[in-house]
Order: C-alpha cells, then sequence, then structure tokens
C-alpha cells in the first residue's frame, strides 16, 4: 500500500475554528491509524480576506489540542515544500502552460463586464447556472486574439471543459458520484492577477504533494 499522505489545508481568513479543528482531526486520526504522514498546507491566495495571525493561529491551537503535523511550513519537508500556496505561484503557472500547449485550456481576455452583460443575458432567457460562452475560444479570430496578446491586455487562463462527457469515481463516503461535463463550464484557472482560483491550486497542491486522500469539512 501507497504510504497515507493527509493534508489539512486552512485559509488564514480567521482563526481556528471547530470546523477546521473537525476536518483536521479526521485527517490526523487516518494518518497515524495506517503510519501516514499529516500535512498541514496553508491556502493563503484569497489575500482581501486574509487576517493577521490567522496562520498563527491555525498552527498555535492544532498544536494546543494536540494535533500536530508531520510537515508544515515551520516543519517543511524539501521534496514538498513550501507548504503556503502564495509561495508556489509558479508551480501554478508551469501546469496552466502545459494545459495550453496542450490544447486544455487557453487564455480568456474577456472584462468583467464583457461577462457580467452576457450572464445577465442568460438569466434572462431563463438559464439559472449561467456559464462562460467560450467567446475567447470560439468567436475571437486569430488576428485578434494576437492583438490582444501584443498590447499585454489583462487575461486570465480558462480550461477547455470536454463536451459530453460524464466523470464517474467512488467517494469512501458517498459511494459513487458522478457529475455532467455540459454542467461545468470553462471555469478560471488561473485569475488576471497571476494568482490560481482554489479548484486549481488544489489539484495541483494534492498531486505535487502526493496526498493519498482528501478529507474535507
Amino acid at each position: 500500500m501507497t504510504k497515507v499522505r493527509v493534508r489539512s489545508a486552512p485559509s488564514p481568513t480567521g482563526h481556528l475554528h471547530i470546523g477546521n479543528a473537525r476536518t483536521a482531526l479526521f485527517n490526523y486520526l487516518f494518518a497515524k491509524h495506517y503510519n501516514g504522514d499529516f500535512i498541514l498546507r496553508i491556502e493563503d491566495t484569497d489575500l482581501e480576506r486574509n487576517v493577521v495571525g490567522g496562520e498563527e493561529s491555525q498552527m498555535k491551537y492544532l498544536h494546543w489540542l494536540g494535533i500536530t503535523p508531520d510537515e508544515s511550513p515551520s516543519q517543511p519537508n524539501p521534496k514538498y515544500a513550501p507548504y503556503r500556496q502564495m509561495e508556489r505561484l509558479d508551480m501554478y503557472q508551469k501546469y496552466a502552460q502545459q494545459l495550453i500547449d496542450a490544447g486544455h485550456a487557453y487564455k480568456c481576455y474577456c472584462t468583467e463586464e464583457e461577462l457580467e452583460e452576457d450572464y445577465e443575458a442568460q438569466k434572462a432567457n431563463g438559464v439559472v447556472a449561467t456559464q462562460y460562452n467560450r467567446k475567447c475560444l470560439l468567436h475571437r479570430s486569430k488576428e485578434e486574439l494576437e492583438s490582444l496578446a501584443v498590447t499585454n491586455t489583462p487575461f486570465t487562463i480558462r480550461v477547455r471543459v470536454p463536451e459530453n462527457e460524464t466523470y464517474t469515481f467512488n467517494d469512501m463516503i458517498r459511494g459513487e458520484v458522478s457529475f455532467e461535463s455540459k454542467d461545468i463550464g470553462d471555469w478560471v484557472l488561473i485569475k488576471a492577477n497571476g494568482i490560481p482560483t482554489y479548484n486549481f491550486a488544489v489539484v495541483i497542491d494534492d498531486h505535487t504533494m502526493d496526498i493519498t486522500h482528501v478529507f474535507r469539512g
């Protein structure tokens, strides 16, 4: 059996609360039951909501509860460090570029105003779960895209979600879970400021840190 590696990955947007502690405890007990490692990773990319002392609170009170990580920002394993997402930005950019090169992602130059206008139009037509209309993938010419790139127009990076696919996996608690690609939409991987979205960063982190199981709140 592959060595168990699990993680608690709080955001320093507040101090440790019962939900953080509960999730950390489940991860910690699972790791110790299987002689594995419990990792504390800090997901600090929500810069506007991060609070002073948030990270310190997570680490201090987990230690007080006896939930001591095997790896953390203060106790790094060089193979997996760093343990703060804002110190891993180059890694996210590298994987995003690999996805672009493989045709699985693309640059989106649409402004917030353009996106909001389209979402409002979708709602007016009865669409409840609005999605990006793929303007930069399907409806901009090659010349227009090149012009936007040359003028250093800000862009996000979106994943190109395959069409008409069903994704099915076995969850240890919920059993077999399925969802349809048509219900997802081409979501943003990297924001215009170069910071990854949670859904992208967390997958890259779990992959590169060899996380074997994910227990979340």
